[in-house]
């Protein structure tokens, strides 16, 4: 069973996150890919996968220099 308290945190993270203007977005990755950013992360290059996600995002579509976590 869900803590109530867990749920009203998230709710609060996610509300505060749209309200700078992201987005929650949920995607599918094959297991390369996903296998390939967990071996970048265990190398220390980003610290999270949403991390990871973000810095290909920004270089592929925002057209800027991403620094990087090394």
């Amino acid at each position: 069973m869900p803590d109530g308290k867990h749920t009203e945190r998230v709710q609060r993270f996610r509300k505060s996150r749209r309200e700078r203007g992201e987005r929650e977005m949920n995607i599918w990755v094959s297991a390369p890919i996903g296998a390939a950013i967990d071996r970048e992360i265990a190398r220390g290059r980003y610290r999270s996968r949403q991390e990871a996600f973000t810095h290909a995002l920004e270089a592929m579509f925002a057209e800027k220099d991403c620094n990087v976590v090394t």
